[in-house]
C-alpha cells in the first residue's frame, strides 16, 4: 500500500515514512565529508587557489541543495533531524592537501549518490522524490567538478589515495 501524504486544511504534510527518509537524508548530508570540508582548511600551494576555489562553491552549492531540502520538509510539517557532530574521523582532514584530499572527496560522494539513489526508492510522495532528485542532480554536478579537480595537475594527488574508512 502506498503512503499518502495528509491534507490539513490548506497545509499538506508529508507521511511517516516520507518524513523519516528525509531527515535521515539531511542529517547525513549535513554531516558529509564535504561538507565538514567546508568549514576545515586544506592546505594547497598558491598555484592552486584556483582548485580551491574550485572546492569552496562546489561545497556551498551542496549545502544550499541539502539546506533546501531541509526547507521543503519544516514546509510540510516535518521535524528538523538532530544533526549531531561530524564523525571524529574527519578531523584527520583538516590539514591534508587538497591533492591528497579530492580523491577521498570522490570515493565518498560515489557512496553518497548510492545511498541517495536508494533513499529515492523509499519515498512514496512524488513531490518528495522530486526534491530528492533535485538534491540527487546537484550531488553527482558536484562528483563531475570533484572529479575533474583530481585530473587537475596542480592538485595532483602525491601517492595513491587508500580507501576512506566508511
Amino acid at each position: 500500500m502506498k503512503a499518502e501524504a495528509v491534507d490539513r486544511g490548506s497545509e499538506t504534510v508529508i507521511d511517516p515514512a516520507t518524513e523519516a527518509v528525509l531527515q535521515e537524508v539531511v542529517r547525513r548530508e549535513s554531516r558529509s565529508l564535504l561538507s565538514y570540508i567546508g568549514d576545515a582548511y586544506p592546505w594547497t600551494t598558491a598555484e592552486a587557489s584556483r582548485e580551491l576555489g574550485a572546492l569552496g562553491k562546489l561545497v556551498r552549492e551542496e549545502g544550499s541543495a541539502v539546506a533546501a531540502l531541509g526547507q521543503y520538509l519544516v514546509r510540510k510539517g516535518g521535524e528538523p533531524p538532530f544533526l549531531g557532530s561530524y564523525p571524529a574521523a574527519f578531523t584527520s582532514c583538516n590539514f591534508i592537501s587538497l591533492g591528497y584530499l579530492v580523491p577521498r572527496l570522490v570515493e565518498t560522494q560515489r557512496r553518497s549518490i548510492a545511498e541517495l539513489e536508494a533513499d529515492v526508492g523509499k519515498v512514496p510522495d512524488p513531490p518528495s522524490c522530486q526534491q530528492l532528485e533535485r538534491l540527487l542532480a546537484v550531488k553527482k554536478k558536484t562528483l563531475a567538478g570533484l572529479e575533474a579537480l583530481a585530473a587537475s595537475p596542480a592538485e595532483a594527488a602525491p601517492t595513491a589515495p587508500e580507501p576512506w574508512p566508511s
